[in-house]
C-alpha cells in the first residue's frame, strides 16, 4: 500500500484521543490538550475564519460551523456523530485551536470555552477588543 492509499481509521483515532491519552495525562488532560490545539494552530495558520471548518474535516475532529459572530464572540457548533450520544473525549484540542486561530487572525488575545449541548458541542470564542484588528 503506498502512502497515498492509507487510510487512518476513526477506531485507530479514537482510541490515542478516548483510551491513551486520558490516561497519559491524567487530570492537566483538558489544559494539556488546549495547548497543544494552540500550538497546532501556530504550525498550521488559516487565512480566515471561514477555513477553520474544513480544517476541522480534513483533521477530522468532526463537522463544525460558525453560528454567531461578533467584535467580541464568536460560537461555533461540533456536531458529533451520529453515534456518539456525548462527546467521546475531551475536545479541548479544538478549542485552543480555534482560539490560536483567532489570535493570529485578528492579533488580540482569545479564549475559546467550551458548551456542552445534547448532540453537540459549542464553541464561545472571547475575544479582547483592546488589540482586535476587525474592522
Amino acid at each position: 500500500m503506498s502512502d497515498t492509499e492509507r487510510k487512518y481509521t476513526d477506531f485507530g483515532y479514537e482510541l490515542v484521543r478516548e483510551t491513551l491519552l486520558p490516561e497519559l495525562l491524567n487530570e492537566e488532560e483538558d489544559e494539556i490538550m488546549y495547548w497543544g490545539g494552540k500550538l497546532i494552530a501556530r504550525k498550521h495558520p488559516l487565512d480566515s475564519v471561514d477555513d477553520i471548518p474544513s480544517f476541522f474535516e480534513r483533521a477530522g475532529w468532526g463537522s463544525l460551523s460558525l453560528i454567531k459572530d461578533s467584535k467580541k464572540q464568536s460560537t461555533f457548533e461540533l456536531h458529533l456523530m451520529e453515534d456518539e450520544k456525548r462527546a467521546l473525549f475531551s475536545r479541548y484540542l479544538e478549542a485552543g485551536f480555534i482560539a490560536a486561530q483567532y489570535e493570529w487572525l485578528f492579533g488580540a488575545a482569545a479564549e475559546t470555552v467550551i458548551e456542552k449541548k445534547r448532540r453537540k458541542l459549542r464553541l464561545h470564542v472571547h475575544i479582547d477588543p483592546t488589540n482586535d484588528r476587525r474592522s
